[in-house]
């Protein structure tokens, strides 16, 4: 098991593109700068759950699984599409697996993951740290694997791989050769430290913006249809803001329908950020237990962890439900060599990319 095994990418970052190695189903290679510059804000909205932006990326790694497997079109069953580890919330990588499952229509296998790590991944130094918090984390669940089943797994980045590198290991183990394990991402980032993941997450998103707390505020009403927001919203809410941006996110939020506040304060417990930020965790739901009481609307006191279920949905109210479905939004396969269109804006979108550095693209039969 390795980093760079049957590892398939949109995108790579790396500090000198034209000394880049050859990646199957690469579409250009590039610099970290011009990948802020050309991606930057529509990759950090995805990473941070807009459906629009997840949407824009799933269509473009669909085009990029019908590159890498044109036989899926006709054997659809020896596939089998990898949802990536997570605890209960949803990461934007779970909700791309989401999605591109359902448009491909192949089986779906899981990567369970058995507990929450003690720091935000994205943040880890080193590739040495990044292992260590992998060791024995994976389970998987799903359809029985063998020789004759080539399996992808569905990523956003790859930095140092560590993710990856365990989800193989935890794939052999059930019977898939390391052969037949592939990782579809968006981006594969190389020669790069390992914080540059984090720097990717908060370009749109830095924690001292001044117009941070009504920026998350939309991205939370941005998340999919009946989704929880995800992990990493709820996290970086609770534990990145500096003290004058969470006093102003919390005045914000206070303003917000009831719905919308239940539904933040009910999903943190699911991963335990409830427990791992407290502090910040109580003062959110002591403005919603106000409005509440101020409204009759629930016992005075009634913890937020204890609310009724099921958790409210999104779209119950119309002041901050998202519009319905948009042209050119995923839907089930209906043709399945349709997909092999599904790609040609993300070529506009990398032209100059792909003008000066082009990559050979290869396919698995």
């Amino acid at each position: 098991a390795h980093r760079n095994n049957n590892l398939h990418s949109l995108v790579v970052i790396s500090p000198d593109p034209a000394a880049g190695r050859a990646v199957e189903g690469c579409q250009a290679h590039t610099t970290l700068d011009d990948f802020k510059a050309m991606e930057g804000h529509q990759f950090a909205l995805m990473k941070y759950g807009s459906s629009e932006a997840l949407d824009h990326y799933a269509r473009r790694l669909v085009q990029l699984i019908f590159q890498v497997f044109p036989s899926m079109q006709d054997a659809p069953d020896q596939f089998v599409c990898i949802r990536p580890g997570n605890i209960c919330l949803p990461t934007a990588a779970t909700l791309l697996a989401d999605r591109i499952q359902k448009t491909l229509d192949v089986p779906m296998g899981r990567i369970v993951r058995g507990k929450a790590l003690t720091r935000d991944f994205a943040t880890l130094d080193s590739a040495e740290e990044r292992a260590k918090a992998m060791q024995g984390l994976f389970k998987y669940s799903g359809p029985q694997l063998d020789a004759a089943t080539a399996v992808f797994l569905i990523e956003d980045t790859v930095v140092s791989g560590s993710h990856y590198v365990e989800t193989q290991r935890v794939l052999e183990q059930v019977g898939c050769p390391l052969g037949k394990v592939h990782c579809i991402c968006i981006a594969s980032l190389e020669g790069l430290s390992a914080k540059t993941e984090s720097e990717l997450n908060e370009l749109y998103f830095n924690p001292r913006h001044p117009d941070i707390a009504q920026r998350l505020i939309q991205c939370l009403k941005d998340v999919t249809e009946n989704s929880d927001p995800t992990s990493r919203q709820v996290k970086f809410i609770l534990n990145s803001l500096p003290e004058e941006r969470f006093g102003e996110f919390a005045c914000a939020f206070a303003k917000e329908e009831l719905e919308f506040q239940e539904w933040f304060l009910l999903a943190a417990p699911e991963d335990g950020l409830d427990l791992k930020y407290p502090e910040t965790f109580e003062r959110l739901s002591a403005s919603l237990k106000q409005a509440q009481a101020k409204a009759d609307i629930t016992i005075v006191g009634t913890p937020v962890a204890s609310l009724p279920s099921p958790r409210p949905q999104r779209g119950a109210t119309k002041t901050w439900a998202p519009s319905a479905a948009q042209d050119g939004e995923l839907s089930p396969r209906a043709d399945r060599a349709h997909g092999a269109s599904c790609a040609a804006d993300f070529v506009t979108v990398y032209v100059r990319l792909d003008e000066l550095h082009p990559v050979q693209t290869n396919s698995v039969p």
